[in-house]
């Protein structure tokens, strides 16, 4: 099956629009299986949804709670429910190492179909 780009942007707002209900959504990212930081989604959290692409509003940096090099993150709705899993690659911080204490932020995040 092949969607058109149409029935694809239709699809990311649905998800959108499941993150933008409720109190805020969050990114969490993790050091193997520890916690580093939360970052809370801003809402909405979409800045565009076009062409199949998903593109996040940038949201506030977070101080982070562990240190070491991401290896995963998973977005959660308001309701702590899982949406979404990234592997360290698909992830794009504006820091490769993360300190505990420091501010940790997204250069970009995006969900593509």
């Amino acid at each position: 099956m092949v969607l058109s780009n149409k029935a694809k942007n239709a699809m990311l707002q649905g998800l959108a629009n499941t993150l933008n209900a409720g109190t805020n959504s969050v990114l969490s990212v993790y050091i193997d299986t520890v916690l580093a930081v939360e970052i809370a989604l801003s809402n909405p959290v979409e800045l565009s949804v076009t062409g199949g692409v998903l593109t996040f509003n940038t949201p506030p940096e977070a101080i982070a709670i562990a240190s070491g090099i991401p290896t995963h993150a998973k977005i959660l709705d308001a309701s702590g429910a899982l949406i979404a899993d990234y592997t360290a690659a698909e992830l794009v911080l504006n820091k490769d190492k993360i300190y505990q204490g420091g501010y940790v932020g997204i250069q970009s995040l995006t969900v593509s179909i």
